[in-house]
C-alpha cells in the first residue's frame, strides 16, 4: 500500500482542485439552489475519475442523484453513500470569504460543503484514482451512490431504491462521513437513529384579541404549549404510550462500546455555553447512553402571536409548532405518529391538529459483523491509536435504506472532525484530514477485497 499512499499525497493538489470544483458550484437543497449545473458536474467528474457514471432520476421532480460503478475481477463490491447537496450558507455575514468560492488558509480548505459532504467525495476519488494509476484497476468492485437530497431528509430516496434496487445491491457500504474526534481517535458509527418530524396547530379564535380578554379567552400558545408538555414528565422522559413498546434493548457489545466513548463534556459545554449538562447525578456514561441510544423529543420551533418589533399586546388566535422525533430500532415512524395522535385525544387535546412531515426509519449494524472489524483493523493503521465505536450516531439518515432494504452492512470513515464546522460558518477541511481520509478509505478497499 506504500505506493498508492504516496499517490495519494503526491496527487494532493489535484484532489484539492476537484474538492475546490465541487464546492464552488452551490448545491443547497433546502433552497434548490445550484441544481442546474451540480448533478452533470459530479456525474462528469466520477467519469473523469475512470468510473461509469449515469444521472439517477428522482421521484417527484426531486434532485438527481449519480451512481458510478467499476467492475473488476473481484467476486465482492463496496457501496460508496455520500451526498453532493449542502446545507444554506447563511448567514452570510458570519463567514470570512465567500461560501462558494473556496480559499485555502495554511492547512484549511474553506467553503460550503468542504466537509460536508463534498470533502468526502473528493477523498474517496483520491483512493480510487491512485488505484487506477498504479495498478490499472481496482481491487474490488465499486458503486459510488452520491444523493441529491440528504440535507432535506432524503424524502424520495425510497421511491428511487425501488427502482434502481437492481444497481444499487452490494455487499457493503462505508457511510458518507465518519473521521477522528477532538483527540484524533477514529469515530466509527455503525448506525443511525431514525426520525418523524410532525406540525402540531391549534386554532382557538377567529381572530387575534386585545390582551385585556385574556381572563376569558382561551390562548392558543397555552393549549399548545400544554400540549407538547404532556408527552414528557418532569425528568424529560417521554410518557406517550406505546412509544418504548418496541425497542430493541442494547446488547452487552453495544453497551460497552458506548460506554468506551470518550468524556466530551467540557467541549460540549464550551461549544453551546452550558454549566451543565443532565443533572448532577449523571456520569459520562449515563449522558453518552442518553445521546446514543435513547429515542428523543424536541420541539423545533413555536410561531404564533406577534414577534416583530416593539409590542403588541394580543391573545393569539393560532399556534404551531414543529417537532422531531429520534428514534432507535426497532421503533416504526408511522407506528410512533399514531401513538402520538392517541396521546392527543386520550390527554384531552382533540383540538390539536396533528400532519406528520418527514420520517426516516433507523438502523444499526451488528457489532460482530467482519466488514466492522475491517474498518477498524484499517483505521487503526492508518490513524495509530485506537478506534471508537458506536452503535449509531445520534442524528438521523437514510441509513436504512441501503442497510435494511439492501441488506448490507454499513460503517463510517470519512475525512471529518469536530472543529470542521459543519452546518455552520467557515466550514472547513484540514489537508491532513482529507489526506488521511483517502488513505483509510484506499485501505479498506484493498483489505475487502481480500476477506
Amino acid at each position: 500500500m506504500e505506493k498508492i499512499f504516496n499517490h495519494i499525497d503526491q496527487h494532493i493538489e489535484e484532489t484539492i482542485e476537484t474538492l475546490f470544483k465541487m464546492v464552488s458550484q452551490p448545491s443547497v437543497s433546502a433552497q434548490n439552489y445550484g441544481f442546474d449545473k451540480a448533478p452533470n458536474l459530479i456525474k462528469n467528474i466520477l467519469s473523469d475519475y475512470g468510473l461509469n457514471s449515469q444521472l439517477l432520476n428522482t421521484p417527484n421532480n426531486g434532485n438527481p442523484s449519480i451512481f458510478g460503478e467499476f467492475k473488476s475481477n473481484s467476486n465482492k463490491t463496496l457501496m460508496f453513500y455520500t451526498h453532493y447537496d449542502v446545507m444554506p450558507a447563511e448567514p452570510l455575514e458570519l463567514w470570512e470569504s465567500d461560501p462558494f468560492k473556496p480559499e485555502k488558509r495554511g492547512n484549511k480548505l474553506y467553503g460550503r460543503g468542504m466537509s460536508d459532504d463534498k470533502g468526502n467525495i473528493a477523498a474517496r476519488l483520491a483512493a480510487i484514482k491512485a488505484f487506477l494509476d498504479i495498478e490499472n484497476k481496482l481491487p474490488t468492485n465499486l458503486k459510488f451512490f452520491i444523493e441529491g437530497e440528504e440535507e432535506i431528509g432524503s424524502r424520495n430516496l425510497l421511491g428511487l431504491i425501488e427502482t434502481y434496487k437492481p444497481i444499487l445491491k452490494a455487499d457493503a457500504c462505508i457511510w458518507e462521513g465518519g473521521g477522528v474526534n477532538m483527540s484524533g481517535s477514529p469515530l466509527i458509527y455503525i448506525g443511525l437513529k431514525g426520525g418523524l418530524t410532525i406540525k402540531m396547530s391549534v386554532n382557538k379564535l377567529s381572530v387575534d384579541a386585545h390582551s385585556s380578554y385574556s381572563p376569558i379567552l382561551p390562548s392558543s400558545i397555552d393549549r399548545l404549549t400544554k400540549a407538547m408538555n404532556s408527552m414528557k414528565n418532569d425528568l424529560g422522559q417521554i410518557i406517550i404510550e406505546g412509544f418504548h413498546d418496541a425497542i430493541i434493548d442494547l446488547n452487552k457489545e453495544q453497551r460497552e462500546a458506548i460506554n468506551s466513548l470518550p468524556d466530551d463534556t467540557k467541549e460540549w459545554e464550551d461549544k453551546f455555553g452550558v454549566k451543565l449538562l443532565g443533572n448532577d447525578l449523571e456520569s459520562i456514561d449515563d449522558l453518552n447512553m442518553k445521546l446514543y441510544s435513547e429515542p428523543t423529543a424536541n420541539v423545533n420551533s413555536i410561531q404564533s402571536g406577534y414577534n416583530g418589533p416593539g409590542m403588541k399586546s394580543v391573545v393569539p388566535a393560532y399556534a404551531e409548532c414543529k417537532m422531531d422525533f429520534r428514534l432507535v430500532p426497532n421503533q416504526n415512524p408511522a407506528e410512533i405518529y399514531e401513538y402520538i395522535k392517541k396521546h392527543l385525544i386520550k390527554k384531552g387535546f382533540s383540538d390539536i391538529e396533528i400532519e406528520p412531515l418527514h420520517q426516516i426509519f433507523p438502523f444499526r449494524t451488528d457489532m460482530n459483523s467482519d466488514f466492522l472489524d475491517l474498518v477498524k483493523t484499517s483505521a487503526f493503521e492508518i490513524y495509530n491509536k485506537k478506534p471508537l465505536v458506536t452503535p449509531n450516531m445520534a442524528g438521523s439518515g437514510p441509513m436504512y435504506e441501503f442497510g435494511g432494504l439492501l441488506k448490507m452492512p454499513i460503517c463510517s470513515a470519512g475525512v471529518d472532525h469536530p472543529t470542521h464546522n459543519m452546518h455552520a460558518p467557515n466550514e472547513n477541511i484540514t489537508i491532513d484530514d482529507l489526506s488521511l481520509g483517502a488513505k483509510h478509505i484506499a485501505l479498506i478497499m484493498k483489505r475487502f477485497s481480500e476477506i
